[in-house]
């Protein structure tokens, strides 16, 4: 470990050593020329006062060149952040607050030379070797993407998280015991790196990551690193090293702020961000100096050369498996960087980061709107533009609020509302296969009848989450003699996660969640009137105001699929199942779920559920949670359309 770095020697020793060895600045020869800032007016060079225009002139002169030694280099880049702290403290009050404002761009003999360019459209960016793939060295900037192409990468983020979160559930029901090596989370994201399955790892790409929109939420960081958002899952800095840097000098790409540090302050649109080192796990207070290497010196050489750098928050979450949740918040620009005391008295790295303009929203501010929307609909208080308050009148669990900022539409308020379908009693007999229902006491176990016949394992999991899909689950029903909390009656609970539809130019009317809902949870359920699919409904379909179970491509067989990790990984062979035989009527009765939009990159899935002796040919049409899915984001399934 590398021993803290000397204080600083008094001023007045300063002083009456430069002026013994008078000093005149010059240019690294095998470096570029850095521009010079004359000494202030009217002081003879180094012989009156320690000014910070000498600091600063000291610091240029300090600059190591790539050919010095790395310990001569190390403790020459410690005077430099010593001499740059000590001008700060210099500098009188009136050019503190000047210095307030985001400094203009570095000039451009001082940046750094960054070999950019765009990924190739439509091309994919997954590695298909089976041993560990190497970081790339080739860097690039994904700028101007077509929609195609945006579609492309959103597909390839998509299918990356779900190989994760299967993953990480099989791990976790294979070996649910703590610790950090053992950690389901780490343990898929090493699994997929061995695989090939980061993605950009042929790449390192500076800016933001194609196919990763700002506001998308994340449960764990190894997942951000799965989907090249950051490089390490344990770091607070990921950057790109000096050895694949042109210039020799390692450049941040990415910070992760959860406000561990002391020194750390946050505005939202600026990040005053504290570097890594000098504190002991789960402790705000620093009990040793930081120093500038690895990560601290690559932000540091970020904000030299004015590379942007991707911004992840962390915040404690409650509902989360782990109690914290990763959102990426978008691009920012290192500002300033110094070095000096810190609130603990020691010396720390502190980088002020202001976000960049032309982004969407951050996504703690439309978390809180949605928060305020959920006060005040509990409250009874209708904000402007919404024209109702609650659409199911009371008929859910949550209220089910309808916004229009867009014309006056007021449609879903002429459709009676209805929460689950009423499946009719057939006027001619017709061979049904019946179940009889469970006799478990307190929840339902392996040794359910329920259970055992859906095969494959567990259903769901102890929090409700979908373990896998399949062409159909069966849930216990009326017959069964276990609790409204058997954990395989996740979907007759009703709506866990608060609901809104509203009004929006691209899609019409739409639906979005108010609340953080969790990747594999049951959101809500198609609900109409049921009309018996045979001959003669079947020329009913004209106008749009059916729903077609058939016609929802099997999104469910990607929940749940690890078999990218392992080829040879052969799916449960679940029990067959014809499928419906039935369609939903939407023109008189309805629910929320009617107004899901369409997505050939969706954020739901459809599953069949059938509950106890219920007609198979009936089941129920019940929608799932693909990903992570943040407050205020829109819901989207795949209808089958082309």
């Amino acid at each position: 470990m590398a021993s803290a770095p000397p204080p600083p020697p008094p001023a007045s020793q300063v002083m009456q050593l430069l002026s013994q060895f008078p000093i005149t600045p010059k240019p690294d020869p095998d470096g570029p020329i850095l521009p010079q800032t004359p000494l202030a007016a009217g002081h003879s060079p180094l012989m009156h006062a320690l000014t910070p225009e000498l600091c600063n002139a000291l610091q240029r002169e300090l600059a190591p060149s790539p050919d010095d030694d790395p310990a001569f280099a190390y403790c020459l880049r410690q005077s430099q952040l010593h001499l740059q702290a000590l001008a700060a403290n210099l500098r009188p009050a009136a050019a503190a607050a000047a210095a307030a404002a985001p400094p203009p761009p570095p000039a451009q003999s001082h940046q750094l030379q960054l070999r950019l360019s765009e990924p190739t459209a439509g091309g994919s960016t997954l590695s298909s070797g089976k041993k560990r793939a190497r970081p790339a060295s080739e860097m690039v900037r994904a700028t101007n993407l077509s929609l195609p192409d945006h579609l492309h990468y959103r597909a390839l983020v998509r299918r990356a998280r779900l190989t994760f979160e299967a993953l990480r559930g099989i791990y976790q029901r294979r070996e649910p015991s703590v610790g950090v090596r053992n950690r389901s989370d780490l343990r898929a994201a090493s699994r997929m790196l061995d695989c090939g399955l980061w993605l950009h790892r042929d790449v390192r790409i500076v800016g933001n990551i194609p196919g990763v929109l700002v506001g998308d939420a994340f449960y764990y960081r190894a997942e951000l690193c799965v989907v090249g958002l950051h490089t390490a899952p344990q770091a607070g800095i990921g950057y790109i090293p000096a050895s694949l840097v042109s210039g020799g000098h390692p450049v941040a790409t990415s910070i992760v702020s959860s406000g561990g540090y002391l020194d750390d302050e946050d505005t939202g649109d600026v990040l005053v961000y504290t570097g890594s080192g000098g504190r002991q796990r789960n402790r705000l207070d620093h009990h040793s100096d930081q120093t500038l290497q690895r990560g601290n010196l690559a932000l540091h050489n970020s904000y030299l050369y004015g590379v942007e750098v991707r911004v992840i928050r962390g915040h404690a979450w409650d509902a989360s498996p782990n109690r914290k949740v990763y959102v990426y918040d978008g691009l920012y620009r290192v500002v300033t960087s110094t070095f000096g005391p810190g609130k603990s008295g020691r010396d720390v790295c502190k980088f002020k980061l202001v976000r960049l303009p032309g982004q969407d929203d951050l996504a703690s501010k439309t978390w809180q709107a949605a928060k305020e929307l959920k006060d005040a609909m509990d409250s009874r208080i209708r904000p402007p533009r919404y024209i109702s308050l609650d659409l199911s009148k009371g008929k859910e669990l949550s209220r089910v609020p309808v916004c229009n900022k867009v014309d006056d539409d007021r449609s879903p308020l002429d459709f009676e509302y209805t929460v689950s379908p009423e499946f009719p009693v057939r006027s001619v007999p017709v061979p049904v296969k019946r179940q009889r229902g469970c006799h478990c006491a307190m929840g339902c176990g392996s040794r359910c009848r329920c259970e055992r016949r859906n095969r494959g394992g567990p259903v769901y999991n102890e929090d409700g989450t979908l373990v896998m899909g399949r062409p159909v689950v069966y849930e216990c029903g009326a017959l069964c003699g276990c609790p409204m909390t058997c954990v395989n009656r996740v979907t007759q609970r009703g709506m866990k996660y608060r609901l809104e539809v509203f009004r929006s130019m691209e899609t019409g009317w739409g639906v979005r969640t108010l609340d953080l809902i969790q990747p594999g949870a049951f959101v809500c359920e198609y609900s109409g009137y049921v009309v018996v699919d045979d001959q003669s409904s079947s020329a009913l379909v004209v106008d749009g105001s059916f729903i077609d179970p058939k016609r929802f491509p099997e999104r469910w067989r990607e929940w749940g699929d690890a078999s990218a990790t392992e080829p040879n990984i052969q799916r449960p062979r679940f029990p067959e199942f014809p499928g419906p035989c039935h369609l939903l009527d939407v023109s008189r009765k309805r629910n929320v779920a009617s107004y899901i939009s369409h997505s050939c990159t969706p954020n739901v899935f459809l599953q069949f559920v059938v509950r106890g002796n219920e007609d198979e040919s009936c089941p129920h049409l019940m929608v799932f949670a693909m990903e992570t899915i943040p407050p205020m984001r829109e819901l989207s399934i795949d209808y089958g359309m082309s």
